[in-house]
């Protein structure tokens, strides 16, 4: 007989139960009271949790709300405390987040503290972010970054297909810091130095309401469309049908066009199907790279049609963004 489906709800209040009746909420406060005999961090931190109902999951407004703060601490003996009594990523249902963040902040992308910034995103296989997470929540308390006050928190979020591991920075802009975060991040996660990791600004992600989707999604400019699809478009009917092009109305080019028409016009077959080759050649170069970066199926078609679109324009940007990640 099959078992009947969990809620949400019982999922959630389950998961709260274990976070809370661990005495971490009742104990707090004397716990804080005795930091002298502790052996002090240099910054105070606080865990946020969440997890987000299926009513909820698209709904901004309801994001603060399902926001729980489980304790702060600043000490190595308080660290353990909290962490101690908290489940393992591997066991938290999916849809649900941890966070450790700075004391100030909330992990909220319009938090004061965090809006300017982005974060770098690493995507897991189930199974592994347990121990990863481990390691760098130890690395980012005991200051391995270097970073000064760049490093907001971080998050590890549960979803049914991967698990993802981010850090938070505070500036999106500050290319040397954030390219020294993601450099450490491999370091002390001992990640290959080809692994993929994402970046993706707070803005992009108010934009479009979502954390981890679309950051493979970088476009060519929309303006080239109009040269480069007009221009095939034009050739292909000076080459099939050069009857319907309008010579007179293009002056000179109309009549250097005509005279090409009429007078090249296998050279015109042969110059439109090697044209077209050209594109869907860079299509395919730019599918096995957005393949080899692990980008997603979906932002991987786009790239693969956009370059079918705009050939080596789409491509030249997308192997600048692939050597970016790397």
């Amino acid at each position: 007989m099959a078992a009947n489906p969990i809620s949400d709800e019982e999922i959630m209040s389950e998961t709260n139960d274990k976070l809370e009746n661990s005495s971490l909420t009742n104990d707090e406060n004397n716990v804080q009271n005795q930091d002298d005999s502790f052996n002090l961090l240099e910054g105070r931190w606080t865990f946020w949790y969440t997890h987000r109902p299926t009513t909820f999951r698209n709904s901004a407004v309801n994001y603060d709300s399902c926001l729980k703060k489980l304790g702060t601490f600043g000490s190595i003996e308080e660290f353990w405390y909290y962490y101690d009594h908290m489940k393992f990523p591997s066991e938290l249902p999916f849809y649900s987040d941890v966070h450790l963040f700075k004391e100030s902040l909330k992990p909220m992308w319009e938090e004061e503290g965090n809006r300017l910034g982005g974060k770098w995103i690493l995507r897991l296989k189930k199974g592994l972010s347990t121990r990863l997470w481990e390691s760098l929540v130890l690395a980012i308390i005991g200051e391995q970054f270097n970073v000064g006050k760049e490093i907001c928190g971080i998050v590890c979020s549960i979803r049914p297909q991967e698990d993802l591991i981010s850090i938070w920075t505070k500036t999106a802009n500050n290319q040397l810091v954030t390219q020294r975060i993601k450099e450490t991040m491999k370091k002390v996660l001992s990640l290959p130095q080809d692994c993929p990791l994402e970046y993706k600004t707070h803005n992009d992600s108010l934009r479009d309401n979502c954390s981890y989707r679309n950051t493979d999604r970088v476009r060519a400019n929309s303006l080239w469309y109009i040269p480069i699809i007009g221009g095939l478009v034009q050739f292909a009917i000076v080459t099939f049908r050069p009857n319907l092009m309008p010579y007179e109305i293009l002056g000179p080019y109309g009549q250097f066009t005509k005279f090409l028409a009429y007078n090249h016009h296998c050279s015109l077959v042969w110059g439109f199907w090697i044209a077209i080759g050209l594109h869907f050649l860079e299509a395919v170069i730019a599918y096995r790279i957005c393949r080899k970066l692990h980008i997603d199926a979906f932002n991987t078609i786009r790239w693969f049609l956009q370059t079918l679109s705009l050939g080596y324009v789409s491509l030249g940007k997308l192997r600048k963004y692939a050597a970016k990640k790397r």
